[in-house]
């Protein structure tokens, strides 16, 4: 029986900040929707952002979101164009 993960226990697992993990998750939700919504492929999205490529498209697509930098996922985003807001509150 596969054990389930909850966003922290995997972050944490995987090495990762986080509140990191969490912006990528968010962020890749957004795009795959988008993607999704518009019958925009992988190959197409790749096409529109210089330097990325189909593989990596694949990779976060697959919910691998340590292969893709916050940086790129707003530059993906931007092509979109989407507004990204960033907002810190105190915990």
């Amino acid at each position: 029986m596969k054990k389930s993960y909850s966003l922290e226990e995997l972050a944490e697992e995987w090495g990762i900040d986080y509140q990191v993990f969490k912006m990528k998750i968010y962020l890749i939700d957004v795009i795959k929707k988008y993607c999704k919504d518009h019958s925009i492929t992988q190959k197409k999205l790749a096409s529109m952002v210089p330097g990325l490529t189909q593989d990596r498209i694949s990779k976060i697509f697959s919910s691998q979101p340590g292969n893709m930098t916050i940086d790129m996922l707003v530059k993906i985003l931007t092509v979109l164009e989407y507004k990204i807001e960033i907002k810190a509150k105190a915990a």
